[in-house]
């Protein structure tokens, strides 16, 4: 299990973002506009590559909202 593996195999497929490793969660940190993650077709690749990594769980932080918290 490799976050850094993931984020490789994620990048390959046009999904950029860092991957953060928690246990066998990986949390997905998108960078700029990674407008693969949503759409469902985007997710379902991720959770697969993840799996594909050793991962058995995935998360998608978020982008703060306009103006701060």
């Amino acid at each position: 299990m490799s976050a850094a593996a993931l984020a490789e195999a994620l990048e390959a497929h046009g999904i950029a973002c860092d991957v953060e490793a928690r246990d066998t969660l990986a949390v997905l940190v998108p960078r700029a506009e990674a407008d693969a993650l949503s759409t469902p077709e985007g997710r379902e690749l991720a959770v697969r590559l993840a799996r594909e990594h050793g991962f058995t769980h995935v998360a998608v932080e978020l982008a703060p909202a306009a103006g701060g918290a």
